[in-house]
Parts: structure tokens; sequence; C-alpha cells
């Protein structure tokens, strides 16, 4: 499992603070967005599966989920499903670099929004910081 937390030691500790969860099989696209994340003061844990998602170990419950909708195993539609499932309401920005139905996936991501990749780093953080602040619709 490649569980990657992206921190400072002079900061309170991920179990303490909001986060965002990335899951995405790209790992260059796990790299940059946490990256992205980072140097906009956003905490970031990423994960290479929908799987690797579910088995985290990180106590706290992110502020949102940045999900990837075609993954290996399960896809990113299969993982929110199951998140719903479990009642787990966490907001889940959907990414995509596919052609699919835009009507089901805006369906699908109800007001936290989808992003097509290549996207807008300013479009995504857009997206993220009102789940950050407290102000999301979840």
């Amino acid at each position: 499992m490649s569980l990657s937390v992206i921190e400072s030691t002079s900061r309170p500790t991920i179990e303490s603070e909001c986060w965002v969860g990335i899951v995405d099989d790209d790992a260059s696209i796990r790299q940059s967005l946490a990256r992205l994340f980072r140097g906009n003061g956003i905490r970031a844990v990423t994960f290479g599966s929908a799987e690797e998602f579910l088995r985290r170990t990180v106590p706290a419950e992110p502020r949102c989920i940045v999900l990837d909708v075609h993954l290996g195993g399960l896809s990113g539609l299969d993982l929110q499903a199951r998140l719903a499932a479990e009642g787990n309401l966490t907001p889940i920005i959907f990414i995509t670099a596919q052609e699919l139905c835009l009507t089901e996936l805006a369906r699908r991501a109800g007001p936290c929004g989808y992003l097509r990749k290549p996207f807008d780093s300013d479009a995504l953080i857009a997206l993220v910081r009102p789940h950050l602040n407290g102000h999301s619709s979840r």
C-alpha cells in the first residue's frame, strides 16, 4: 500500500486537521494534485485505488474526495455507491479523462461537481475550498 500523507512536521498531524482525499490510479496525477493542494495550504492524502481508500488507516474522514471515475478494480462510481450505502456522505469531486455520459456524471456528482482532465488547477481548488471551510452542501 502506498499511502502518501502530505504534511510538514511543524504543524498538527493529519488526524487533527481537515484533509482532502485523492483517489487516482495514475501516480503522476496523484503527485501533481498533492503538490497543488500543498501549494494552496491544503492537506492531502493520496490513494492509488478505491480499495486502498477503503482500507485507509487515517482516523478522521476527509472533508472531500477528489475521485477519478475510471480506476482498476472498483470504479470511482462504485466507491461513491459503497460510501453512500455505508452512510458516508463525504462530498466527492469526480475527475475523468474518458468520454462518458456527462449527464450521468453530473447527476452523480451533484453540487460537488466534476472536471474533465486536463483541467484548470484553479477550478479544482475552487470546487474543494468550500468543503474545507464548512460551507459545503453534503
